[in-house]
């Protein structure tokens, strides 16, 4: 399993037992890791024959999803690499995605088919960079181009797709 220095959700494990018997024991851990570090932090905080159970008490991400306290912690590090294998920008889009109530899984899927929008900050300018790239006014002579509206097409597209709209000026458009 390959791992990577990019840290995107951090757990606290605690032993079960020992919280039952009045005693915090517990460390933090940065996911995604791997098997052995996993193995290693349960060892240090007497996950044992004697101590079994463990749950999660606290954690720390910028994505916007929720870890409860009995979360399967091999499928947090699945999710954590699947994640760390993405760039800034593609981090930024599923986080957008997920902003808008997709679960991580949902948010991973609509990504795939979503379509980017640069520089776009809202439907009219969405719709003038559908109208660019589809070149739909190409053949239209110049002067009448300026009597298409842009405003009211933009108004249109946005009841065919959902449209995010990133901080950064982009547009995520996910289709129905």
């Amino acid at each position: 399993m390959k791992t990577t220095n990019k840290t995107i959700l951090s757990i606290f494990i605690t032993n079960l037992g020992k919280y039952n018997e009045g005693e915090l024991v517990g460390e933090w851990i940065s996911l995604p890791c791997s098997d052995q570090e996993l193995d290693a932090l349960l060892e240090r905080i007497g996950i044992n024959e004697q101590y079994e159970e463990y749950f999660i008490t606290d954690y720390e991400s910028d994505f916007d999803f929720a870890v409860s306290e009995y979360e399967n912690i091999h499928e947090l590090i699945s999710k954590a690499e699947t994640l760390a294998e993405l760039d800034e920008y593609e981090l930024e889009v599923i986080s957008a995605i997920m902003g808008e109530g997709y679960t991580l899984e949902a948010a991973l899927d609509e990504y795939e088919n979503a379509i980017i929008w640069n520089n776009c900050n809202d439907m009219t300018d969405v719709a003038y960079a559908y109208i660019e790239e589809a070149g739909l006014l190409d053949s239209c002579p110049e002067p009448l181009r300026n009597y298409f509206d842009f405003e009211a097409f933009g108004r249109d597209l946005s009841f065919e797709a959902q449209f995010i709209f990133m901080d950064n000026g982009d547009c995520i458009e996910i289709c129905y």
